[in-house]
């Protein structure tokens, strides 16, 4: 049996560059096997940065690739959806980048075809591999908070860079897709239902949304709100509150060393957190379920839950 999945990457996106090539290249049941690029000079400077890998000048040949088994998918959000189904077709597994879709319709395309190809599909939120979440999940699981009544949740940063695909409306730009995901996901997480009613309120630049808020009201009594922005100093933090107390994490989504701290009625208390490698755990965990053949941690169930929230908030976002 192998004991490494070999990985192909479609594009040389930022992300890839910077973090999820460098995480394949410290797992041990990973490895860099093939990066395929439209862009001829920036395929050859990942070459000289990540070589040797197998260079492909289209996506199409790197999905016929015979030696590729896995696809990590980073191109722009509108592409997601049919990228990952010709590389599901062609028997890859996939880790595509968030959100996994466009829509609930398109994610709802992405599962059918994983399960009719009997390929792995999971959606790329490297942040549920941290100490960070690990602790907030035993905090929650405790029961110490109570029934929980309310969420708030930000992630913002500014945007200092021209002529990005995050201010592209027709290849999915904007803060909601971008990193207003993030809160989103963790709510889903903790609340582990779809709203009853939701709210959205946002700024628009560029024909994509650069400062938006949304409320969502669950039927358990949770009243949730998340905050998400590309035209402000950059601001990551949750507040979780319970009848019996609340939980403050700073850095929600980061994976460096920090601390929690929990409030009830008996005082404050921090809790440490351990830095973690977020990235290289995701591609573990992914390469490790391939090998071993069962789920990876994060389930498609969940995603495709956060994905009909999520085209409901992008809805009255366009209203």
């Amino acid at each position: 049996m192998a004991h490494q999945v070999r990985w192909g990457i479609l594009g040389c996106a930022r992300i890839a560059r910077l973090q999820v090539i460098p995480a394949i290249m410290r797992c041990a049941n990973a490895q860099l096997q093939a990066m395929a690029s439209r862009e001829p000079a920036r395929l050859a400077e990942c070459l000289t940065q990540f070589g040797p890998f197998t260079a492909h000048t289209s996506y199409d040949a790197l999905l016929a690739d015979p030696a590729v088994d896995a696809v990590y998918l980073p191109l722009p959000n509108a592409l997601h959806c049919e990228w990952a189904i010709k590389a599901m077709r062609a028997g890859k597994h996939v880790l595509c980048e968030k959100p996994l879709a466009l829509n609930a319709a398109e994610a709802e395309r992405m599962v059918a075809v994983a399960g009719e190809c009997g390929v792995l599909l999971m959606e790329a939120f490297m942040y549920r591999y941290t100490d960070r979440v690990s602790k907030i999940r035993a905090v929650l699981d405790s029961g110490v908070l109570g029934d929980i009544r309310s969420i708030n949740s930000t992630f913002r940063f500014l945007l200092d860079r021209v002529n990005t695909i995050k201010e592209q409306p027709e290849l999915g730009g904007g803060a909601l897709y971008d990193v207003g995901c993030y809160p989103l996901n963790l709510i889903g997480m903790i609340a582990q239902e779809e709203p009853i009613d939701t709210a959205v309120t946002c700024d628009q630049a560029h024909g994509v949304d650069v400062n938006l808020s949304a409320v969502l009201r669950y039927r358990s009594g949770l009243v949730a709100s998340l905050h998400c922005g590309f035209n402000a100093f950059g601001r990551m933090h949750s507040e979780i509150t319970g009848t019996q107390g609340t939980l403050l994490a700073p850095d929600t989504f980061l994976d460096d060393a920090g601390e929690l701290q929990l409030i009830t009625a008996k005082g404050s208390e921090t809790i440490a957190v351990a830095a973690s490698d977020r990235y290289a755990s995701e591609i573990a965990d992914f390469s490790d379920a391939i090998l071993q053949k069962r789920p990876p941690a994060l389930a498609l169930e969940e995603s495709l839950r956060n994905m009909r929230v999520l085209e409901t908030l992008v809805k009255q976002r366009n209203s």
